[in-house]
């Protein structure tokens, strides 16, 4: 069943994922702790700028789909839209309002996914989390919340006049009485093991004195006297048969007190217990720091062993496991590693390519579908349609560029997406692409793009367009000549039209080069040794994808277009 999907997942939780299929699902929506707190309830008619608004913008923003979303939610009645009506009362037409609304259209597909013996978990932060408890509790159930977990997730915090910020909340919750559960324990602290274990072996092994009896009298065997020792006039009993008592004192394991008719104990050692009890407060795994080697990029991205706890918890081997705001596919990369069936969900094409690479890195012979990907020259329509900035991601990817950039707003400086190939003598060599999605593309877009090249100093570039080229369009690529390359004589220009694409026409190419990332970090550069690592003009890229966790990245490349032992 393993599955990876591109698009909204609000629309393929609907079309593509049945009612009561999935065992367990951990979702963590874009959310942007760090900034001011109060900019989530500006409305559309505050002017003022906010980083954090303009992270969210087109997702988390009240405007018409926001607007759809809340209609669509007072039709459905019930405790869903006795909630939101009263939270639309108290919040307004303000961006938190906009995040409320889309998230209860997206918990109350959850629930109806989720199997009976099901459970949820929703990673959020202190910034939203009282409200969303107020939602999960009118979509679930307030009697199917089960606890709400801090992890910290970061050290000590300087914040100005409050206290630092340095915990996530995390909400369980079970569909019905019967979630699955399956008892996780952490180990003991120094300090409790050096307070109860005070006893020592004559092999130096710590221990301490524990019951070998139980409260209560029995008629059975361990109702019996043990050694000459009744215990059933003490209203106890032994914990063990007397044939196990013998195995323990044979073995060593009893302790014998010196004083006559004292009661034997039983000698236990530290790896005889479990451990505590998960408590649902975790401060015992780190986040991920820049140096940490499954670091990928993602501001967001969580230490796989969160998400392994969750699933080892709440889910068993074979049981399905979906995120429905999958990011770089941590969830994805710990359901496969605990032999777990998995479904990933992102409207980011960028975050698709991530996961696939990461995967196949993780296990060369995994096996997994791949949906909502176009596969046709409709689809690409469609995607361009829908999202041009997701068309632009995606035909990058499509021609194998290795760095990509995407910014909504500001100057892009008429750059998409670069290649580099090994250019003899000459060092490296650089193709650019610039990606127009829209129908209105002509002549004067290729002669922009032209005078780009001629800027950046660039040997090649790539216009990629929807449609097939227009007559004037060819004719302005191809008086901007060839160039004189190690690998032959290739053009300056060439225009890459998707429609032609799915009919088999390729661009002429040359071999590119393998890139590592430390090719596109500029710091890293910097500590190499002059003539050592070749400077391809400094490239530094953002991409920031609204609705995912692949929020404001700087410097990233393309995973499939790089040797994997270089990540």
């Amino acid at each position: 069943m393993n599955q990876l999907w591109f698009g909204d997942n609000l629309t393929i939780l609907r079309e593509e994922v049945a009612s009561e299929s999935v065992d367990l699902i951990y979702l963590d929506p874009p959310f942007n702790s760090n900034a001011n707190y109060n900019v989530l309830f500006r409305t559309p008619s505050d002017e003022a700028a906010s980083a954090q608004v303009e992270a969210f913008r087109d997702t988390w923003t009240w405007g018409n789909e926001a607007q759809w979303a809340i209609d669509e939610i007072m039709m459905s009645g019930g405790p869903v839209a006795t909630i939101v009506h009263a939270l639309h009362s108290a919040l307004g037409e303000s961006d938190m309002m906009a995040y409320l609304v889309m998230m209860a259209q997206r918990l109350s597909e959850l629930r109806r996914v989720l199997r009976s013996t099901g459970s949820l978990y929703l990673h959020c932060d202190p910034t939203a989390s009282h409200y969303l408890k107020i939602i999960m509790d009118s979509v679930f159930g307030p009697t199917r919340f089960l606890s709400e977990v801090i992890w910290k997730r970061t050290s000590a915090h300087s914040s100005a006049r409050r206290y630092g910020p340095i915990h996530d909340v995390i909400l369980f919750y079970g569909k019905s009485p019967d979630f699955k559960w399956n008892h996780q324990y952490q180990p003991y602290e120094q300090e409790y093991l050096d307070r109860f274990f005070d006893q020592t072996d004559d092999e130096g092994r710590k221990w301490k004195r524990s019951d070998l009896t139980g409260a209560g009298t029995r008629n059975g065997e361990t109702g019996k006297p043990w050694r000459g020792l009744d215990v059933t006039g003490k209203g106890r009993h032994w914990a063990y048969v007397p044939a196990k008592l013998e195995e323990l004192d044979a073995a060593g394991r009893v302790h014998w007190p010196k004083k006559e008719g004292g009661m034997p104990r039983l000698k236990q050692y530290p790896e005889d217990l479990p451990g505590v009890p998960l408590q649902d407060i975790w401060f015992d795994i780190r986040p991920l720091h820049n140096l940490t080697a499954e670091r990928l990029g993602y501001p967001t991205q969580k230490p796989q062993a969160l998400l392994d706890r969750i699933i080892k918890s709440s889910s068993n081997a074979g049981d399905v496991v979906l995120d429905p705001f999958c990011g770089c596919g941590t969830t994805v990369a710990s359901a496969h590693a605990n032999d777990r069936q998995w479904i990933g969900i992102d409207v980011a094409f960028h975050a698709i390519k991530v996961i696939e690479d990461r995967i196949l890195r993780q296990s060369p012979l995994a096996q997994f579908e791949v949906g909502g990907v176009p596969r046709d020259f409709e689809g690409a329509q469609r995607l361009a349609l829908n999202d041009k900035y997701q068309f632009q991601w995606w035909a990058n990817y499509l021609v194998g560029v290795q760095a990509l950039k995407e910014i909504k707003k500001g100057p892009d400086r008429g750059i998409d997406g670069q290649m580099y190939f090994m250019n003899g003598p000459r060092g490296w060599g650089r193709v650019l692409t610039s990606v127009k999605g829209g129908q209105n593309v002509g002549s004067k877009d290729v002669r922009e793009f032209k005078a780009v090249i001629d800027r950046e100093r660039a040997e090649m570039g790539l216009f990629i367009c929807l449609n097939e080229p227009t007559r004037d369009m060819n004719t302005e690529a191809a008086a901007f000549g060839f160039v004189q390359t190690a690998h032959g004589h290739l053009p300056k220009l060439q225009i890459v039209s998707i429609a032609e694409w799915f009919r088999g026409k390729r661009p002429h190419l040359p071999s590119l080069g393998h890139i590592s990332r430390e090719f596109f970090e500029p710091e890293k550069r910097a500590k190499q040794k002059k003539g050592r690592m070749p400077d391809p003009m400094a490239p530094e890229f953002t991409f920031s994808f609204p609705g995912s966790k692949a929020e404001n990245t700087v410097v990233h490349f393309n995973p499939s277009a790089v040797k994997a032992e270089s990540l």
